[in-house]
């Protein structure tokens, strides 16, 4: 078997440091690999960080549609046959201009880094809440589903407007959705386990349309409620598709970078000092933990034309699929890239993706992680492993799902 298929196995692609191996061979013996496997439609992987740059910043000659993400072959046809379409949702990773400039442009200004500093005392306020519960857990805790899940899970659901009691409904349809290949997270590993995850959030926000319609509030659910597009109301079907990824984007990646940020700062033991002595480093802590994690691991394109890429020969029509967590361990773009820097100058890492598809949350998901550790790290005195971690089983996002820590507040 290549080795390049290593890429579709979820228990490769699960562990922190057989992913990177991978990716590390892959940037280095063929970095324009082309993946042919039995369960899967064939796709070229693309690991370097200069050549995912350049296919991010040319979307009309590289396309998001209609391969998005990586799926059975078995699963596209049924979204085919539900849906329309091979990719089921039509989010905005999943559509290209000028649909997607429009849809983008309903909550650019929302997401803009004015409007999320406003938030600041908001998420401040939520990141102390889930300090002091950890606190009041005496010493012990599964820091992953104890805090990292649950904290910017109560921030997006709050802008939202989806109710607290329905957090835990929401939680596990992410993790249905985004770990349908973990044997503890996946529903099943049927079809019709993954269209059935897809239904239940498409009535589950329905009948928030429905609502906020009738009662508008203010909040970000309102505003996609009531939005129009070329002066019409948009079409149901986005509505859905656009809650969808706002809820579940809004949270699992955010949640991987601070459970995968606090791992690497109980690795890096000088970093949790200078981060604990100069909180005024948290921003800068925070996009390092970003690109360190990367939960995303990979998004998709379809070329528009015919290419060469370093030496190879791609047609019209044919799928790239490109790695972020390679890019941003790229030592021709990122200086050192394995060393855990929480002083880097991150304006290189690709883990929000690039060009007109970059991710309309950064903001929001960098003052969450900040935000965090100016609330825990003054209180610690002390924290440490109390068990093996352990990581989803997953090919699109990606991150820890357990690590237990035992810890002494000040």
């Amino acid at each position: 078997m290549n080795r390049n298929q290593d890429l579709l196995n979820p228990l490769v692609m699960g562990d922190e440091v057989s992913m990177h191996a991978l990716f590390r061979h892959l940037r280095e013996e063929d970095p324009v690999s082309l993946v042919e496997h039995p369960d899967f439609e064939p796709f070229w992987a693309i690991t370097k960080h200069a050549d995912i740059k350049h296919i991010s910043q040319n979307n009309a000659a590289f396309l998001n549609n209609p391969r998005t993400v990586l799926v059975r072959k078995d699963f596209e046809k049924a979204l085919l046959e539900q849906f329309g379409t091979r990719n089921g949702l039509e989010t905005l990773i999943h559509m290209d201009n000028p649909k997607h400039r429009k849809l983008r442009n309903v909550t650019r200004d929302w997401f803009k880094p004015g409007p999320i500093d406003r938030l600041t005392g908001d998420v401040q306020g939520i990141a102390r809440a889930y300090v002091d519960k950890m606190e009041e857990m005496g010493g012990e805790c599964d820091f992953v589903k104890d805090i990292a899940l649950l904290y910017p899970l109560r921030v997006i659901m709050s802008i939202i407007g989806v109710a607290p009691e329905e957090e835990a409904m929401m939680l596990r349809l992410t993790q249905e959705l985004f770990g349908g290949q973990d044997p503890t997270q996946s529903r099943g590993l049927e079809v019709s386990d993954g269209l059935g995850v897809l239904m239940d959030f498409f009535g589950y926000f329905t009948a928030v349309v429905e609502d906020r319609k009738k009662n508008p509030t203010g909040d970000l659910a309102s505003l996609l409620a009531n939005a129009l597009v070329d002066g019409e109301p948009m079409e149901a079907l986005d509505q859905i598709s656009y809650f969808i990824i706002t809820a579940t984007a809004g949270h699992d990646t955010t949640s991987a970078t601070i459970g995968g940020g606090m791992k690497a700062l109980l690795e890096h033991p000088d970093q949790l000092a200078k981060l604990r002595d100069n909180p005024e480093l948290a921003k800068q802590a925070a996009r390092e933990m970003i690109r360190w994690v990367s939960p995303v691991r990979h998004m998709m394109r379809t070329t528009t034309e015919a290419l060469e890429l370093r030496g190879k020969s791609i047609a019209a029509g044919e799928s790239l699929c490109l790695w972020y967590p390679s890019a941003n361990r790229d030592s021709e773009m990122i200086d050192n890239p394995d060393v855990f820097d929480i002083e880097r100058d991150n304006r290189n890492q690709l883990a929000f993706g690039y060009g007109g598809h970059m991710c309309l949350g950064q903001h929001l998901a960098v003052l969450e992680v900040e935000m965090f550790f100016r609330e825990l790290l003054p209180r610690l005195d002390h924290i440490e492993m109390a068990g093996d971690p352990d990581w989803v089983q997953a090919i699109f996002v990606g991150g820890l799902k357990s690590m237990p820590v035992r810890y002494r507040f000040r």
